[in-house]
């Protein structure tokens, strides 16, 4: 892949002192559902752990939630609606969590949604899709474009407005955010108002490592370095990487998108694919806005640093505006 500009140049700062880097998570690729049991339940127990010391528990508490099933196109997709409490006709986003393709569940974002909702008003739904190794490109991104599918037709009866409707999500679900966005255009589906993208993975072919991969490859949390295969078990053969519904950064069409909100993590070895795709999205003539959390690393969406709440109400803000 021919190396695109960056929408901008950052600075490749050190990690912000209250940043805590944690381990790298590695699936089990031998038992990858008795891994991932294990790994969510402490991860939802380390975030509620968190979340309960903060100002806004209570506030967030408040979102009401429900669990459904979107069945579309002979598919079942568990799914979980979150409603802020203000009983009104509300904006609606469809969030896609992020792990690698392979790795997460919505319970693992319970509090990110539940923040949007709560702080942002919005009519949060977040899909269960399924997980590599288990199952390949593109079946988890055809049941994230199902579920846009089932709000579009579905979301007045839970208090959301279906001609409001955004897409948001965070590393490899920030990848099905934008790519859904791409789908609904091309198929002529449901109107995306916003995209917005944290930290994104954007593409799985590269002919060099990019500068922040140089930077932040190993000893950041998110293992990573595109030349070394790291999203193998999402896919069925090596061409597959090449489908711009794969890594949207190579398409040779990027015009009529709706208008991204980028918001990366500084010290992160997927901030220039980032930058790449943003700079990309406006030279196809699409508004696009950057920002940079300092300091933060990849996933710092899911602790409760101030970034991590600055983060939210930047996405909140977009998509008030």
């Amino acid at each position: 892949m021919k190396r695109y500009r960056k929408f901008l140049i950052p600075d490749y700062g050190e990690v912000a002192p209250e940043v805590e880097i944690l381990p790298p998570q590695i699936l089990d690729m031998e038992n990858p559902k008795e891994w991932r049991v294990k790994n969510n339940y402490e991860s939802l127990a380390g975030m509620t752990a968190a979340y309960q010391k903060c100002s806004c528990y209570k506030k967030i508490m408040q979102v009401k939630t429900e669990e459904v099933w979107c069945q579309l196109s002979e598919r079942n997709i568990r799914t979980k609606i979150y409603m802020p409490a203000n009983g009104e006709k509300n904006p609606v986003v469809v969030f896609y969590h992020g792990g690698a393709f392979s790795m997460n569940n919505i319970e693992v974002y319970e509090y990110v949604c539940r923040y949007l909702s709560a702080y942002g008003n919005l009519v949060i739904v977040s899909p269960d899709y399924d997980l590599a190794p288990e199952y390949k490109f593109p079946k988890g991104l055809m049941e994230a474009y199902d579920a846009l599918i089932w709000t579009a037709a579905n979301i007045e009866k839970y208090h959301g407005d279906s001609n409001n409707i955004s897409v948001c999500g965070d590393s490899s679900g920030g990848n099905f955010a934008t790519v859904v966005s791409m789908m609904a255009r091309d198929q002529r589906g449901p109107k995306i108002r916003n995209q917005i993208l944290f930290y994104p993975l954007t593409t799985n072919i590269e002919d060099e490592i990019t500068d922040s991969e140089r930077y932040y490859q190993t000893g950041y949390f998110l293992e990573y370095n595109c030349m070394n295969n790291p999203m193998g078990a999402y896919f069925n053969e090596e061409e597959e990487k090449r489908d711009p519904l794969a890594s949207p950064l190579l398409s040779e069409n990027l015009s009529s998108l709706p208008r991204a909100c980028f918001i990366s993590a500084e010290c992160d070895p997927l901030l220039d694919q980032g930058l790449q795709y943003a700079a990309k999205l406006e030279d196809s003539n699409v508004e696009v806005e950057y920002h940079i959390m300092k300091g933060m690393v990849h996933g710092f969406l899911n602790q409760t640093y101030g970034k991590s709440f600055e983060a939210m109400n930047i996405a909140i803000e977009f998509i008030q505006r």
